[in-house]
């Protein structure tokens, strides 16, 4: 190294970092909502825009399977693209792509939704496909019976990993294994297995021919979105669907269940508890940002205090994390990691003795400045794209928000108190509420989990 590049080494070594600044204020884009046919239409603009992300939100969610049929409104909404009357499942794939288009589609507890996210110049004919995906499935007995027989090697697999049974011994413990809220909004590869064609095009007909939401983000002054709410909605019916009752939690819940998994190496760790929703918080006076806050600094981050614990201080795991689901159509405190099998009851042990501590001792103002400084700088990033935006727009519709509400909750992040913070938290965890559900050997960490006298 030469003295010239041994000095610029060092001098660029000793260079002052940037110094931070203030976290700024954020405004979501504007929120129109005009009403269609039987429908309506949620839609953000998005000025310059090159890509329009259109999304159709309608009932028929996991809580409409019939008895015996899990995952069948899962099954229905993947069908969609999967052929139609107008086109086979390779030509419908082919259309989306020369459109240069992505597809996608997420089914809940209440509901089903189908997206797209294309160029703007291509969102009639985007319109056109998610219309035709809706309306006019084919739902062949060839196409059902390819698709449903890779869905049940898809399941088979997923639950020869770990993970999902963990998952379904969490819902069943809280809800009961007889409640459909007790198991998963996929089903299991029984369930999977009932499925048939008929099936599919009952539900189909019982649920997804209706009007429901079109949401729409992108550069409205080039969308006529009144247009593309008519294509997709056509002459469907309003919606008469009322939304299922909440599911009730078991009173008494086991505190502590194992999955078994023979020879396993790992055991997988999920503890929780069923908490309020969004629009049930304020009337439990839980401040939703303020948790956010708190939530965050306990288990949301690489530095969070769980992840810290277990992962740097012991050594059990290369991640754990918990945070709070404010879903529908109730919510839910969680925990998760995996962590070797000899360490599976200590890990469970200082996990829940983390959150007691968090509790009594509650945040402190440094953890919650650099938080705050973390979660204002990551809301204007996450909404850089189309989609994003319209993740928020279905967040909005699915719990009633108003349309300013990212805008308010993220003036609410600048004030929230460490005080307020603290409150929230205690609000809505309840440390003596917490189920814990392990997958792992059960002969191995049977004894040690039992003696911790959950």
């Amino acid at each position: 190294m030469t003295e010239t590049s041994a000095s610029f080494g060092a001098a660029a070594s000793l260079a002052a970092r940037p110094g931070s600044v203030p976290p700024r204020p954020y405004v979501f884009p504007e929120v129109r909502t005009v009403p269609v046919g039987g429908g309506r239409i949620v839609a953000a603009h998005l000025p310059g825009q090159p890509i329009a992300w259109l999304s159709v939100l309608l009932d028929g969610g996991a809580l409409s399977d019939p008895a015996g049929l899990d995952g069948l409104a899962k099954a229905t909404a993947g069908l969609l693209d999967e052929g139609t009357q107008k086109r086979s499942a390779d030509d419908f794939g082919t259309a989306v792509e020369s459109l240069g288009g992505s597809w996608s589609v997420d089914t809940g507890w209440e509901t089903a939704r189908i997206s797209l996210d294309l160029p703007i110049r291509e969102a009639a004919a985007g319109a056109d496909l998610l219309a035709e995906a809706v309306r006019t499935p084919a739902f062949t007995d060839v196409d059902v019976e390819r698709y449903l027989s890779d869905l049940v090697a898809a399941k088979r697999e997923s639950f020869a990993r770990p993970g999902p049974r963990a998952q379904l011994a969490l819902r069943s413990a809280l809800y009961g294994a007889d409640a459909r809220f007790g198991r998963l909004t996929g089903g299991d590869p029984e369930s999977v297995a009932a499925l048939n064609a008929e099936a599919v095009r009952a539900f189909h007909a019982t649920w997804l021919r209706h009007a429901g939401t079109l949401l729409i983000a992108g550069d409205l002054d080039r969308l006529d979105v009144e247009a593309l709410g008519r294509t997709i909605f056509g002459d469907f019916p309003a919606s008469t669907a009322s939304r299922p009752p909440a599911p009730a939690a078991l009173p008494s819940p086991q505190r502590l269940t194992i999955a078994d998994r023979p020879g396993a190496v790992q055991s997988t760790l999920r503890i929780g508890h069923p908490t309020v929703t969004r629009a049930e918080a304020a009337q439990h006076g839980i401040d939703v940002v303020a948790l956010r806050l708190t939530a965050t600094i306990l288990g949301g981050t690489f530095t969070s205090r769980i992840n810290h614990e277990l992962r740097e201080v012991k050594g059990y795991t290369y991640g754990a994390h918990a945070g709070f689901d404010f879903g529908r159509p109730v919510g839910l405190f969680s925990f998760s990691a995996e962590v070797r099998t000899d360490a599976t009851a200590d890990a469970v042990a200082d996990t829940l003795r983390v959150i007691d501590e968090f509790i009594d001792g509650g945040a402190t103002s440094v953890e919650l400045e650099k938080t705050r400084a973390y979660l204002t700088g990551a809301t204007p990033i996450g909404l850089q794209t189309a989609g994003a935006v319209g993740s928020r727009l279905v967040e909005m519709v699915r719990h009633g928000l108003p349309e300013d509400y990212v805008t308010t909750e993220h003036a609410r992040l600048l004030e929230v108190t460490l005080d307020e913070a603290n409150a929230a938290v205690r609000a809505a965890l309840r440390p003596a509420d917490l189920v814990v559900a392990v997958e792992g050997d059960a002969s191995v960490v049977g004894a040690p989990l039992e003696a911790l006298g959950l």
